[in-house]
């Protein structure tokens, strides 16, 4: 004979509000990670690289130089996972507050 178990009832109020902000804390942590890789390898690779005096100072076309290419794309980089994190981050905010408005 099979033991009958019945379902569990539905979580409070207050359960899901702890589950979801649990839920939210887990995607900021995760966008804040992804937001410190994504800016630190080239940041700590431009300091590496500008160790050795010789390889920023290469020509890339005229003027232009190895060490400002890498600088213009690192600022690229940095505002573009700004905005990246940003929009991610106000997108889980407000998945949080509209399921705390239910």
């Amino acid at each position: 004979m099979h033991p009958h178990f019945s379902p569990a009832p539905p979580p409070s109020g207050e359960a899901l509000q702890h589950h979801l902000a649990k839920a939210l804390s887990e995607t900021t942590h995760r966008s804040q990670r992804a937001f410190v890789v994504v800016n630190a390898v080239p940041f700590m690779t431009g300091i590496v690289l500008s160790c050795f005096t010789d390889v920023p100072a290469v020509s890339v076309h005229g003027q232009l130089t190895l060490g400002l290419v890498w600088g213009i794309l690192q600022c690229g980089l940095f505002v573009a996972s700004a905005w990246w994190y940003e929009r991610q981050s106000t997108r889980s905010d407000d998945l949080f507050e509209e399921s705390l408005a239910r």
